[in-house]
């Protein structure tokens, strides 16, 4: 009896994961939204793996559409992590995701209204408390994985005035 009540307690929490789900892999999540589906996540699994062992499929998994905006070219190219090869950039985020995890993030600059879909990986992550005088807002380093060629050349034009050679593209 209190299985199907935590059930029915769980059903809200199900239908607003799936539509996360649906949104994580189809048109993008917003990092937020992203970070709200971690936490459904783990809290409905609580109730439904109890005494199961659990394994990490996050390297079979497809990865995370996260959206990520910025303002204007100059503020992308400020985001530009220049010690990491080939090229990462900065994510302003208030959580940061662990690192290994993988995404397909969709970045746009608002002004100029372009935008390029990069897959990548987090590398660092900077959480409350972790800051440092370089590192003054929290969010997570992501470096570019292995593109396309198609997404090579969009990345090419969204960075662009960036050499590619700076981007640690080309040898």
């Amino acid at each position: 009896m209190a299985d199907c009540t935590r059930v029915q307690h769980l059903m809200p929490l199900m239908r607003e994961f799936g539509t996360l789900e649906r949104k994580r892999l189809g048109s993008g999540v917003e990092p937020l939204e992203y970070q709200r589906w971690l936490d459904l996540k783990r809290q409905i699994g609580k109730t439904f793996n109890r005494g199961k062992a659990s394994s990490d499929k996050r390297g079979r998994a497809r990865p995370t559409r996260l959206l990520v905006s910025y303002k204007t070219r100059q503020a992308l190219l400020d985001a530009i992590i220049e010690n990491i090869r080939p090229a990462g950039f900065f994510v302003p985020t208030p959580f940061a995701a662990e690192v290994g995890v993988r995404f397909l993030a969709r970045v746009t600059v608002e002004v100029e209204g372009e935008a390029a879909e990069i897959p990548c990986v987090v590398v660092t992550s900077i959480t409350q408390g972790a800051h440092t005088l370089s590192t003054m807002s929290m969010g997570m380093g992501l470096k570019i994985d292995k593109p396309t060629p198609a997404q090579g050349a969009a990345i090419s034009k969204l960075f662009e005035h960036v050499l590619d050679s700076d981007l640690g593209f080309t040898g």
